[in-house]
This record gives structure tokens, C-alpha cells and sequence, in this order.
């Protein structure tokens, strides 16, 4: 007999930050002070699902859970507000790789943008998600949904990540899929953008060829180096 699947399910009382009127409580108006300090409206709160989770184990920390197309959770990540804590992120042990963050959000019919973490997320345009990361591979949930479904999309993961975005793209080029690379510029993610630049640099990312991969490669060697 098979076993079922077990549900991923949260910790404890799990409660909205858009939701909260009044700010009695410190923590909660600390929560919100966070995130509006690093470029986090109310709407993207709801939008996002932002909130935190209640007890000592968990205060001072925003949460941003994750739900497939079925509305089951797959996964949640937490987050210190404080900048000094000794563990800044403490997620759920749930396989990264087995689950598509915040699916039930996604159009695999349109063009998905692809970030590294939820801050960058809350910076992109309605059709995106996260990996929790720089590893995109065929055997992740999200690359074979994509592939079967022939989504084009527009990677933009960190600056110092860019020899990882072209193997990347290449892979899923092998496929068939199309992609984008987005030019950062001088910005070393998109968490640090505006939501109206980041929407600029999407309209204007060029599609990755493997010409493009090839004088990305010849631009990183050094002077004198030899095939």
C-alpha cells in the first residue's frame, strides 16, 4: 500500500501583517517597520501572503509561505527583522527542489520571471517566482514544468550569479525554451530596485543565444589567457 503524502503544515497561529489595523503589539509593528523599509507595500503584503507566526520561537520574524495550484502548502520561509540575529532565515525542511514557491500564483502560459529570494520576488511583476537559491536543474519541479509547458522566461538572479545564468539558460535552451537574461547593471540583485525599474529591465532583456553565452565566456578571460 502506499503511504500517503504528508502535508506540510505551519508551526503554530499563522496571522496576515496586511491585515493588521492597529499595531498594538510591538512585534507586529516592527514586522510591517521591516518591510516597508525595504520597499515592501501593504498591497505586496496581501498579494504575498506576508505574516508571521505566533509564540517566542518565532517573534520577530516575517514569514512568506508558499502554496501549489491546489492551495496546499509546500513550503515557508522566515525571516529576522533584526539584522544582528544570530539566524536571519529559518525555512521549513521541506525539499526546495521538489515544489514551485507560491505556484498557485503562476500563468505557465505566460512569461515567468525567475529571482533567487522572496525580496527579490516582492519586486517583480504579478508572473514570477523564486528558487531559494542559484540551483535551477532538470531535475528541480520547477525546470520540468516549465519544459512541459514551453514557459519563456526571463532569469534574474544575483550579478555575482551571471556564469550560473548562462548555464542555466543553456540547459533550458537544449529544451527549448526560450529565455532572457536581465541586465542588473550597476544593482547587485533585484531586492535593491524599484518595482518600476525592475518592470523596465524586463521589457528589455534580450534573449540568451549561445552566441551570446560564447562572448559572455571570451569577455571573462584574462589578458594572455590561451584556449
Amino acid at each position: 500500500k502506499e503511504e500517503a503524502e504528508e502535508l506540510l503544515v505551519f508551526p503554530s497561529e499563522f496571522k496576515l501583517l496586511s491585515s493588521l489595523d492597529r499595531l498594538y503589539d510591538p512585534d507586529d509593528r516592527d514586522c510591517v517597520n521591516y518591510l516597508k523599509s525595504r520597499g515592501v507595500s501593504k498591497e505586496k503584503m496581501l498579494y504575498h501572503k506576508i505574516g508571521k507566526f505566533a509564540g517566542h520561537k518565532w517573534s520577530r520574524r516575517i514569514v512568506f509561505p508558499s502554496f501549489d495550484l491546489e492551495q496546499n502548502l509546500t513550503f515557508f520561509v522566515s525571516r529576522s527583522i533584526d539584522n544582528d540575529a544570530f539566524i536571519k532565515y529559518q525555512n521549513c525542511k521541506a525539499d526546495k527542489t521538489q515544489m514551485v514557491f507560491d505556484e498557485i500564483r503562476l500563468d505557465y502560459n505566460r512569461e515567468l520571471v525567475i529571482v533567487e529570494g522572496v525580496f527579490d520576488l516582492v519586486k517583480c511583476p504579478d508572473n514570477s517566482t523564486c528558487i531559494l537559491g542559484s540551483s535551477l536543474r532538470p531535475d528541480h519541479l520547477l525546470f520540468q514544468k516549465i519544459v512541459k509547458n514551453q514557459t519563456p522566461i526571463i532569469l534574474a538572479l544575483d550579478s555575482d550569479m551571471l556564469d550560473k545564468s548562462y548555464t542555466i539558460a543553456d540547459t533550458f535552451n537544449s529544451y527549448g525554451v526560450q529565455v532572457k537574461i536581465l541586465d542588473l547593471g550597476s544593482y547587485k540583485d533585484v531586492g535593491s530596485m524599484t518595482e518600476e525599474i525592475v518592470r523596465q529591465k524586463c521589457l528589455e532583456a534580450p534573449t540568451y543565444s549561445r552566441h551570446n553565452r560564447l562572448r559572455h565566456l571570451i569577455g571573462t578571460l584574462s589578458s594572455g589567457s590561451i584556449f
